[in-house]
């Protein structure tokens, strides 16, 4: 008996569609009442809210052709390489997503485009704002290579603005960055090669010294021993043993006195001891070279943009279309699931009043 009586106690729990479609015909004041209310949410948000426009761009290494102000004098004697587009691209990207240059767009382009009521905010949380309004994206290694910069703003005009004036922000200081670069690497050179000037003509005008001393003492030892003219003659040359002491000063006495003393007045007389310097004219060269190098930031580019900054006409947020639609299923889902509660409330209160 009580297996037989089992089914109908469980049958009592269940609710059949049918009952589920009268709840929902009971409840269709509720159900209607939280389905406007979401939707008419839903408007408020998509009519109502500040929307938000958004450029995006892509941004490349320029061109070898671009740099070519930049590299005059790099290459020959100089024995500096020429800048890369990539070299100067770094330049650029390292820039591009640093801290550094957020914070000096925030001072000197974002603050003062703000009207009186925006910046009555603090700085902080304006900072805060502009810095979800940036994105800086590195290159997909599956997809282009190439650097992404999204900008967002309330208005299709400012996100534009905004977009060319970091970019030009950016370029400005890589390209200054880059100029004291090499303006440092040029001066160190010039610098070192001046120094290897005076200290190879210091060195030229010792030996000289050295050498006036050495004739001098030969033209006393000459004149003691009687000897005017050279001991080695055009007709006959000596051996190489002989010569070599007659050449390197041991016995510099037997040139003879005439040729010493005109030797030695020739030094004497002698200004400078540049004409006798292997090498030097070269380093004279490559450093009035250096110096002549001219380093302009505006006369090259350090980044090219692929396609042009475009002003958008559809906002990326809110999407009015999706925003109600989302609106339309919470509020119907919502309705629904309250019709569900507020029926099962009053049924268990009626059965406890029972």
């Amino acid at each position: 008996m009580s297996e037989r009586e089992a089914p109908s106690v469980y049958a009592e729990d269940e609710i059949s569609l049918v009952d589920l479609i009268k709840i929902l015909v009971r409840r269709k004041a509720l159900i209607a009442l939280v389905f406007a209310v979401c939707v008419l949410a839903g408007l408020a948000y998509a009519f109502l809210a500040t929307p938000r426009y958004e450029v995006e761009v892509h941004v490349d290494k320029p061109f070898a052709s671009e740099l070519a102000a930049l590299n005059v004098g790099r290459n020959g004697p100089t024995g500096l390489g020429p800048f890369s587009p990539e070299q100067v691209f770094g330049y650029f990207t390292n820039l591009l997503m640093s801290d550094v240059a957020l914070q000096q767009f925030f001072r000197d382009v974002y603050l003062p485009s703000l009207d009186e009521r925006e910046r009555a905010r603090s700085e902080e949380q304006l900072y805060e704002k502009m810095e979800r309004a940036i994105k800086a994206i590195k290159p997909d290694a599956k997809g282009r290579n190439l650097f992404t910069l999204k900008v967002e703003a309330d208005t299709g005009e400012k996100a534009a603005r905004y977009t060319s004036a970091f970019l030009d922000l950016v370029a400005r200081d890589a390209a200054d960055k880059l100029v004291g670069d090499a303006r440092n690497e040029i001066d160190l050179i010039v610098r070192n090669t001046e120094r290897d000037l005076g200290e190879i003509r210091a060195t030229a005008a010792k030996q000289r010294q050295d050498r006036m001393i050495q004739l001098s003492e030969a033209l006393q030892v000459a004149e003691a021993v009687g000897v005017k003219e050279p001991q080695v003659t055009s007709g006959r040359l000596p051996a190489q043993d002989r010569l070599t002491p007659f050449m390197d000063g041991t016995q510099l006495y037997a040139r003879g006195t005439k040729s010493l003393a005109a030797e030695l007045g020739v030094l004497k007389a002698r200004e400078g001891d540049d004409a006798f310097i292997a090498g030097l004219r070269e380093a004279e060269s490559r450093l009035r070279m250096l110096k002549a190098i001219e380093l302009d930031p505006k006369t090259f580019k350090v980044f090219n943009v692929d396609g042009d900054i475009v002003v958008p006409e559809k906002p990326v947020a809110p999407k009015k279309s999706l925003v109600l639609v989302l609106a339309a299923v919470l509020g119907l889902l919502g309705g629904v699931t309250l019709a569900f509660v507020a029926d099962f409330v009053t049924k268990s209160r009626r059965e406890a009043a029972a």
